[in-house]
């Protein structure tokens, strides 16, 4: 056997070698993720967008959210009790989504496919949305814009003079605007274009870099393939990312825009696993099918018609969840109160209780020097241990976990609980 001290001095020699290394590896792997990213951002399980071009509708939208769900529903006389058979779920949960803030997490204020393209309508949508997110009651909502997208003439003076204006002889503190959806997105040279757009802008208005942050549509085959280069591009702004499946059904040539055709789960598989790795959320695109009247049908058959509308953007909200998408677009109060009861009951109270165990469990097994542990018949170890925190991360943003409680377990920072609370 070998000198002790020598072996140790050619272990220190090597090993001092390649540290240096390891540290540049860890920090690269850092840059690929969405570090920082707050935690109300994680409230992103729907995006109500409205036409920029509609004051009014725009105003609804950031202010009354889904507020007039119960009377729509009576006006068609549409029961909780008949829509709990309707959806299968509990009117106990109907009730207590009725009850809950009536605000959606996000609006998008929409410059783009939600207003046409005339010159009229495009200055009048500037000038809203100006106004929109300076004098609206915005709240804890999320305030993001999409402007025109690269192939539009007119992009860039949509992005820069709503940016620019909104924030206006504001201080940095008061900026109203948290982000931007950019549509059609396709090579990562044009998301580096959007960063240094937003640089230039926060530059220009005293804020601090990466302030406004930025989400992308996925609605191509090219930008399917492009996932990594895309995401990488958009870091470390990047906040989420977007399935639009009307135009990705048309650009890939689909027959027909079907929720859950198997290309486009596909596609949602390939965005869920993106933006989990960079540690963003994953958001499903609208049901263009909206729950309102037909002047064609009497008000019987609007009335089951209202109630399969209700019931097809509700199923589809539980098809994307089941998939792994955290989000969903909607465009209509309904569509809104649906999506948020989906993905409310796809973290009910018990299951919550659960996964809280599982960590506690878990813990306890790292203070009695175990690895590992079984938790009713379940292996647990630092993986599962590592998802649980994840979902629970998720449940202290979407309000369904105390955050003082989420802090005590260590799922979220002392800084995180005094920005929550």
């Amino acid at each position: 056997m070998g000198n002790t001290d020598t072996d140790t001095s050619l272990y220190d020699d090597v090993a001092a070698r390649y540290k240096e290394r390891r540290l540049q590896l860890l920090a690269e792997a850092d840059s690929y993720h969405a570090s920082g990213l707050p935690l109300r951002f994680l409230r992103q399980q729907a995006h109500f967008t409205t036409p920029a071009s509609n004051y009014d509708m725009a105003l609804k939208a950031v202010e009354k959210g889904s507020s007039a769900t119960a009377r729509i529903l009576d006006k068609f006389h549409l029961s909780l009790a008949e829509l709990s058979d309707t959806l299968e779920v509990p009117v106990s949960a109907l009730e207590a989504e009725l009850e809950t803030e009536p605000h959606a997490p996000m609006v998008m204020v929409d410059s783009e496919d939600a207003q046409a393209l005339r010159e009229d309508v495009i200055l009048r949508g500037r000038r809203n949305a100006i106004r929109i997110f300076r004098e609206a009651k915005w709240g804890r909502t999320l305030r993001f814009y999409r402007p025109s997208g690269l192939q539009l003439d007119f992009c860039l003076d949509d992005l820069v003079t709503v940016l620019i204006e909104a924030g206006r002889d504001l201080p940095p503190e008061d900026y109203p605007v948290d982000g931007v959806v950019w549509p059609k997105a396709e090579q990562p040279e044009e998301i580096s274009f959007v960063c240094e757009v937003l640089e230039g802008v926060e530059d220009r208005l005293g804020l601090e870099k990466g302030r406004i942050k930025l989400e992308f549509l996925v609605e191509s085959g090219w930008a399917v393939a492009q996932l990594p280069l895309l995401a990488k591009a958009a870091l470390p702004r990047l906040a989420g990312i977007i399935f639009g499946i009307a135009d990705y059904s048309a650009d890939i040539g689909l027959p027909t825009i079907h929720n859950d055709h198997p290309v486009c789960d596909w596609a949602r598989a390939a965005i869920v696993n993106m933006a989990g790795t960079v540690g963003v959320p994953a958001i499903d695109n609208m049901t263009v099918d909206y729950p309102v009247a037909d002047s064609r049908l009497s008000d019987g058959e609007n009335h089951l018609f209202i109630k399969k509308r209700i019931k097809h953007v509700f199923d589809d909200a539980r098809h994307g969840e089941h998939l792994g998408m955290d989000g969903k677009w909607v465009g209509h109060p309904l569509q809104l109160f649906a999506v948020r009861l989906a993905y409310r009951l796809a973290l009910p109270e018990e299951e919550i209780r659960a996964e809280t165990e599982k960590i506690l469990s878990y813990a306890q097994a790292v203070e009695d020097e175990q690895g590992a542990t079984i938790i009713e018949g379940v292996m647990s170890d630092r993986a599962t241990d590592r998802h649980a925190r994840n979902k629970l991360r998720k449940a202290i943003a979407l309000g369904l976990l105390d955050p003082q409680k989420g802090a005590e377990l260590g799922l979220i920072s002392p800084q995180e609980l005094k920005e929550i609370l």
